[in-house]
């Protein structure tokens, strides 16, 4: 069953690329002796279910609020490997504070399209098959709240999150799709990724096309945001950014941005122990600059039943002046429209409306080229746990990014953690400005009694000082810290 929260998307999806490698050639059966039927009273039907009620109490970004969070799961598994859920979060402004709203419902959460299309919360879809005598192939896909998206060897899509803005929830789709057989006495395959950040069509989108053969591969990655902002609209007095009645910062100009890659690899494999991978990669990001990715990706699979799995990364790279190494990461969205970390609105600068820079802006503006590197180190666990650190570099302004992620996913207990932080060299990583940190904690108690806990600090779009927060009101303001703090109990009854 889909967990109560996108911990079935975001979750999984960062065990995937673990044990992706893992997966048994079309020759060779796979048998998991440790899963279980259905209860007695639950095979009689194929159709199952859940219905969650919940109601949350605390903070989001400067008010109290009271959250009702009903949902309802779909398990389609006896006829069709298909999961969903459709759910909603209805927060309820307890307080209305400074800058105040005037909405007892939270209005910038149901303001634009991507707001209605994120009820769908989650929905998953994998089976794998054979055909002919070596033949197999191998779906996964994922719908919603999207948590560590990687295109390829993640040099151009890396880390990517689509719903860490405290206004927008969003519903994207990440697919892999491969097909597996034998060409001249090797194996051979072709691979599939897609992506589409946002089913509103307000992020990225994009796809890798992968061939390999006799353990040489060779892919191709097109990625595209094709209304990403170039530039900004300062508000009238010139001191914040102009934000739109749909509480956007306000883009002039032309938009869009697009990323090309090749990617070239061997993988070295003793088909169920270790998986070390050297490749490089050749990016372009499209009028602003190009860029190397020269790595090494070593899997291990460890323990009797390979059920652990270890795994390690280095990368050089090498770029010129406008070239930004995994240019959507965790951080995109927050820096789509305002290049500029913002804490708090006194750390907005004087004049800042003709100084702010998008993205893209930001790219082009700042000498981003030379040498760097990336260094990250896994671990994943069959039966739901991962961990994930990693450090890069890129010369010129927050050129040194940090990464945490810790999860697990068990019937007593699922959890999920995210820490990022971007800025100078040195341990200050704890900084608000330039930090993302996210913390997802749900403990089943009693049979139909969940206890929720959702933490982080986020971002949303804040006003400058004096600015009006009136909900569908053209205003001022930036990109900023957005605090969120909700705990509370659920009920949920399967069906």
């Amino acid at each position: 069953m889909l967990g109560p929260r996108s911990s079935i998307v975001s979750t999984s999806c960062l065990t995937l690329g673990l044990l992706l490698p893992a997966v048994a050639r079309a020759d060779e059966i796979l048998i998991e002796a440790d899963q279980s039927t259905r209860p007695p009273d639950q095979r009689a039907r194929r159709v199952h279910g859940e219905f969650r009620l919940g109601a949350r109490a605390g903070f989001l970004v400067d008010d109290p609020f009271f959250s009702v969070d009903p949902s309802l799961s779909f398990d389609l598994r006896d006829i069709t490997p298909l999961q969903f859920r459709l759910g909603a979060d209805i927060r309820l402004r307890m307080v209305d504070l400074d800058p105040e709203q005037d909405q007892v419902i939270r209005g910038t959460d149901w303001d634009e399209p991507g707001d209605y299309v994120a009820i769908l919360q989650a929905l998953q879809y994998i089976d794998s098959f054979a055909f002919g005598r070596r033949g197999q192939v191998a779906l996964d896909l994922r719908v919603g709240g999207l948590a560590r998206v990687q295109l390829g060897h993640g040099s151009v899509v890396g880390g990517y999150a689509n719903s860490l803005d405290v206004d927008r929830r969003r519903t994207g789709v990440d697919f892999v799709s491969r097909v597996e057989g034998e060409l001249l006495d090797q194996v051979a395959g072709v691979e599939l990724g897609l992506l589409i950040a946002d089913l509103a069509m307000q992020q990225p989108l994009g796809a890798r096309l992968a061939f390999d053969w006799a353990s040489a591969g060779l892919g191709f990655t097109v990625v595209g945001d094709p209304l990403a902002p170039r530039t900004v609209a300062a508000s009238v007095s010139g001191d914040a950014l102009a934000v739109d009645r749909q509480n956007r910062i306000d883009a002039t100009g032309d938009a869009g941005v697009v990323a090309a890659g090749v990617d070239l690899s061997y993988t070295f494999y003793d088909s169920w122990r270790y998986w070390i991978t050297p490749y490089l990669d050749l990016n372009t990001l499209a009028g602003l600059g190009s860029g190397l990715h020269l790595g090494l990706s070593a899997e291990f699979a460890l323990g009797r039943r390979r059920a652990v799995m270890l795994g390690f990364a280095a990368e050089f790279t090498y770029g010129s002046s406008s070239y930004d190494p995994v240019y959507f990461d965790v951080f995109y969205t927050m820096q789509r429209s305002q290049g500029e970390f913002i804490a708090r609105a006194d750390q907005v600068p004087t004049g800042y409306g003709a100084l702010a820079t998008t993205k893209y802006g930001f790219v082009a503006l700042h000498d981003l080229g030379g040498p760097g590197g990336h260094g990250v180190i896994r671990f994943a666990h069959t039966d739901g746990a991962f961990a994930e650190t990693g450090y890069r570099y890129r010369p010129g302004p927050q050129g040194h990014t940090w990464e945490t992620r810790v999860g697990v996913e068990l019937p007593e207990v699922s959890l999920s953690f995210l820490h990022a932080h971007r800025g100078e060299l040195g341990f200050d990583i704890i900084e608000p400005r330039g930090s993302l940190v996210s913390f997802d904690l749900l403990v089943p108690v009693v049979r139909f009694l969940d206890v929720s806990i959702t933490a982080g600090y986020l971002y949303a779009t804040r006003r400058a000082t004096g600015a009006s927060g009136a909900a569908g009101v053209a205003s001022s303001g930036f990109v900023g810290g957005a605090a969120v703090v909700l705990a509370g109990v659920a009920g949920r009854v399967p069906w």
